[in-house]
């Protein structure tokens, strides 16, 4: 999965609750490092970083006991956490530890790069290029630096020629999966070349381009499966992966640390399951040898004793053939008696079928078989013999029936066992299951409503096409862009509640970024939302037509408190919504006016002052869209 330069701006503000934390412990595996972060206050948290991935993580690796020799620089230099931060829109990652930094290259063959002022004393590998080298001693020099399309005023002057897909992904550092996820959503088709586009289709695509970068600033994370294989793990939804089975997580970093979590286990798996067959296919396999054994043991026992007893059975011709043969050995020797079997034309001659002057037997055909008879030793000797043959086969069958017993009890235990994944990687955290609505923004009204709120086009779709039923009502901005709001039982509510979900569809809309104090919103009823617009008319993905008449709610202005609400025992969340609503849930509140600082400067704040417990990611999730001001 390729992690690119929006991926890595999500997971900056993620890792900024890593900011004043202190390195316990650095371990490398190979090109991927783990750096173990104690925070004041907080638990250590695992930063995993890889030459193509960085995330949190839950889970503990296994790392080598001797550990090399750039790990041993990383454990002497890094200390205190001054700083994690993204070079502009490049795909570097910066960790800064008073006059040391620790450059993460995750483009290419990806690098690792320690400096001291400046200066390289670390590398994982040092290499050249024609404009750069990385090399302990010297200076350390930055790449070219990538477009940033978050300052582009338009994104064509970037874009000019080629295929749409292809610029997109290179000239934005959007990668391929976000830039084919752009014209998708704008409808486009991604071979579609730059110079075929016209005005009205590159506005589209500058639209929806923007419209993800918005996402980026109130990611939803998700986790796409198939089965039990892990697809693709995202910030915000796709609609290119919009049928596949999804897990909603509280941060990017969940996200992506249960995505390689599943592909490491289902790879452990997949081993222990081939080990497994291999060997019960090698038990199998001797199974089936001791059992063709046994049957052969006892073929043979049952034929020497049969052999034994038709001695017996036919004792006066073989002794009287044996005497005759023996005595014309005697007085001829082998070549003359074996002339005169062969002229005679006596039935005993006939039934004579072989001389065999190497082992000293003649075989006899008794009507049944040929039988073979030694010649000068007793027939009791030759019986004897066959006897003890068939007892020597017997004794052989017991050891190797009890041998075969074993075989088949090792196959039982085996089939007994089970095939567990489950210590894999260790996990060091236990996760709550959220509630469904949690994806959405939410609050709970004075009057004790649900009211949801869409954070995007895609759960703006979901909001009303799943979770929409006929006794809800449905509140809108009177303007396009602004959020899906759904009072669950809404026909129901009171005034009250009603003023407080229109509040929200301004608050939670572009109204906030703007600084504009108050706008107009409306509700209708769910059966006057569809998706099915007028003949010719181009309806965009979470947009819906509103049908009959609207009761609008003029001059409704913006409102945002945050506080602590116990969403299960024991389990406080952040609560965003109106005045009235928030503090009639929640036993303290701060309020919050559109302003200058940065969604993670608040989310610190706000978790300083209301409760340390608070998750970090889930305030900034359900902070209003851009920037904020705590009100004294």
């Amino acid at each position: 999965m390729e992690l690119t330069s929006l991926d890595l701006s999500i997971l900056e503000k993620e890792f900024s609750r890593l900011e004043d934390g202190h390195v316990q412990k650095v371990y490398q595996r190979g090109e991927e490092l783990t750096i173990e972060i104690y925070v004041p206050g907080e638990d250590k948290e695992r930063l995993l970083i890889g030459t193509d991935r960085a995330f949190i993580t839950k889970y503990k690796r296994d790392n080598p006991t001797r550990p090399p020799g750039f790990c041993m620089e990383l454990r002497k230099h890094l200390g205190h956490v001054e700083e994690i931060k993204q070079r502009g829109f490049d795909r570097i990652l910066e960790i800064k530890s008073g006059d040391t930094k620790l450059i993460c290259e995750l483009f290419g063959k990806g690098n690792f790069i320690l400096t001291k002022k400046g200066k390289i004393i670390g590398a994982l590998r040092e290499e050249k290029w024609a404009d750069r080298e990385i090399r302990v001693g010297l200076e350390y020099q930055y790449p070219e630096a990538t477009t940033d399309p978050r300052k582009l005023d338009d994104i064509f002057k970037e874009i000019q020629e080629g295929e749409i897909v292809r610029e997109i992904a290179s000239k934005l550092s959007f990668g391929g999966t976000y830039a084919e996820e752009v014209l998708k959503r704008a409808n486009i088709d991604k071979e579609t070349h730059v110079e075929q586009l016209d005005d009205e289709r590159k506005d589209i695509i500058s639209e929806k381009t923007e419209d993800m970068l918005n996402s980026a600033e109130n990611p939803d994370p998700i986790l796409y499966v198939d089965g039990e294989e892990p697809v693709r793990s995202s910030p915000f939804p796709l609609e290119r992966y919009a049928d596949d089975e999804s897990i909603d997580f509280d941060t990017f970093s969940e996200a992506i640390d249960e995505y390689y979590y599943r592909k490491k286990a289902l790879k452990e798996k997949k081993e222990k399951e081939e080990a497994y067959q291999e060997k019960k296919q090698g038990i199998e396999r001797q199974k089936q040898q001791q059992e063709r054994k046994i049957q052969g043991l006892e073929k043979s026992a049952e034929q020497n004793r049969e052999k034994a007893e038709r001695i017996y059975e036919n004792y006066q011709l073989l002794q009287r053939i044996k005497r005759q043969i023996e005595n014309s050995l005697d007085e001829d020797g082998w070549e003359q008696t074996r002339q005169k079997l062969e002229k005679s034309e006596s039935e005993d001659a006939d039934k004579v079928a072989s001389l065999n002057k190497q082992e000293d037997f003649i075989s006899v055909d008794t009507g049944e078989e040929n039988l073979k008879v030694y010649l000068f030793q007793d027939l009791e000797a030759t019986a004897s013999q066959y006897y003890d043959k068939a007892k020597n086969s017997e004794e052989k069958i017991e050891s190797a029936k009890e041998a075969l017993k074993e075989t088949k009890k090792e196959l039982e235990d085996l089939k007994k066992e089970e095939i567990n994944t489950d210590e894999v990687l260790e996990d060091k955290t236990q996760k709550r299951k959220k509630k469904w609505f949690e994806k959405y923004r939410w609050f709970y009204s004075s009057e004790d409503y649900l009211v949801l709120c869409g954070r995007d086009a895609q759960t703006n779709d979901m909001l009303v096409k799943k979770h929409m039923e006929s006794n809800d009502l449905y509140f809108h901005a009177d303007f396009d862009g602004a959020p899906s709001v759904v009072i669950k039982d809404g026909q129901e509510a009171g005034e009250q509640t009603r003023k407080e979900a229109a509040k929200a569809a301004i608050t939670f809309s572009k109204t906030w970024k703007a600084g504009i104090g108050a706008d107009t919103a409306y509700y209708v009823e769910p059966g006057q939302v569809t998706q099915n617009p007028e003949s010719g008319e181009y309806l965009q993905k979470g947009a819906f037509v509103i049908r009959g008449d609207r009761e609008y709610m003029r001059n409704t202005s913006v409102e945002a408190y945050i506080g602590t609400y116990e969403i299960e025992d024991g389990k406080q969340v952040p609560m965003v919504g109106p005045q009235k609503a928030v503090e009639g849930h929640c036993s303290k509140a701060l309020k919050l006016v559109p302003g200058r600082d940065k969604k993670s400067d608040i989310a610190k704040t706000v978790q300083s002052r209301l409760n340390e417990s608070l998750d970090l990611d889930y305030i900034i999730r359900s902070l209003p869209p851009g920037k904020s001001d705590i009100e004294s």
